[in-house]
Order: structure tokens, then sequence, then C-alpha cells
């Protein structure tokens, strides 16, 4: 009797016991490996939109603060602000290449190649920088005068008297991630063309 009981308590687990063992641990591995591959696609999705959203909130403050910062060039003076629905360019107080408070002639470009539109800044040595793209040819500058009205030139065609230098806003829309975006700068505050008082008196 003692003999029996001994060998019961020594024989291992069975043939069918130890299947059940494995299928189980597989079981756990697969869950648990599943909740892994989650985890890490989540974190490397949340990384990418807050890269995507630094990126973005960085070419923004860029677009805005050189063209916030335009100065009205003098009546002849060579960099006299003009734009259209491409491009507009002048004098800023603010370029992305030099100090503050630093007057440089700037360029804010769009250009489509190849299915992809760029937004470009130009800097006064004719360098471009690429600032950000998108696919499809999409994307506009246009320019509002102080009665509210938009115009896809500045200075416009057609006005009913002499436009000032300077539009009152400045509207960029273009793409980020296929989502539509807009920025829009106000220059009511800069609208004086700047006197040239070596011709006073002539």
């Amino acid at each position: 009797m003692k003999t029996s009981a001994l060998f019961f308590s020594r024989r291992g687990f069975t043939l069918l016991e130890m299947l059940v063992v494995l299928v189980l641990l597989g079981l756990i591995s697969t869950l648990l490996l599943q909740g892994f591959v989650y985890v890490i696609n989540l974190r490397l999705r949340v990384l990418t939109h807050l890269d995507d959203l630094q990126r973005g909130t960085l070419q923004e403050y860029w677009f805005r603060s050189t063209t916030a910062a335009i100065i009205a060039d003098y009546q002849e003076g060579k960099y006299i602000f003009k734009g259209n629905q491409r491009e507009f360019s002048g004098l800023t107080a603010a370029p992305l290449e030099a100090s503050v408070g630093t007057l440089s002639p700037f360029t804010w470009q769009l250009q489509y190649k190849n299915g992809i539109t760029t937004l470009s800044y130009r800097k006064n040595d004719d360098e471009y920088w690429e600032i950000a793209h998108w696919a499809e040819d999409k994307g506009a500058f246009s320019y509002m005068d102080t009665k509210g009205k938009w115009y896809t030139q500045w200075p416009p065609q057609f006005f009913s008297q002499f436009p000032p230098q300077l539009p009152s806003v400045i509207l960029f829309v273009g793409q980020r991630r296929q989502t539509p975006i807009s920025w829009m700068v106000s220059l009511s505050d800069r609208n004086m063309t700047k006197r040239d008082s070596r011709l006073d008196g002539w």
C-alpha cells in the first residue's frame, strides 16, 4: 500500500496535463505580445502626432513672425511689397536668417512640382529654405484691403483709388498631412509708406 502511494506521488505530469499547460502558456504569450505591439504602435502614433504638432507650430510661427513684421519701403524703393496667389515679397523686420529688428528683403513662395506643393522662404541672398510641403496643387495667398475686400494680388489690378503699399491682412491657405490649414496675419498698423527725407526740398 505504501509502495503504491509512493509511486503515484512521484509519477509527475501526464502528457495531457503538459499539453494543457503549453496551450495556456501560448495563449498568455499571444495576449501579452498583442498588448505589447499595441502599446508600441500607440506610442509611435503619439510621438508622430506630437512631432507633427511641434513642426506645424514652428512653421506657423515662422510665417506669422516674418509676415507680421513687414515694413513698407520707400515709395520708389527696391523692395516695395507685392504679392499674388503664389508668392509675396517685401521688407521684414523679423527675417528668419537674422536677429529681430534687422530689415531684410524676403519672399514667401508656393511652388508645385512633381505632385508636391512646397512652401519656401527666400532670404535676401536668393537662397530658398523649404518650410513645409504637402501632396497636390493646393495652397494660395490672398490679400484684404481696409474695407474687408479680398484680392488675389497686391497691389490690386483694379482699385477705386491709389492703394496703400501694404494690404490690411495676408491670408495663407495650405495643408498639413492632408488637413486644410489657414494662417491669417494682420498688417493694419504698418500701412505707412516711408518718406525719403533726402528728397525733401527737391
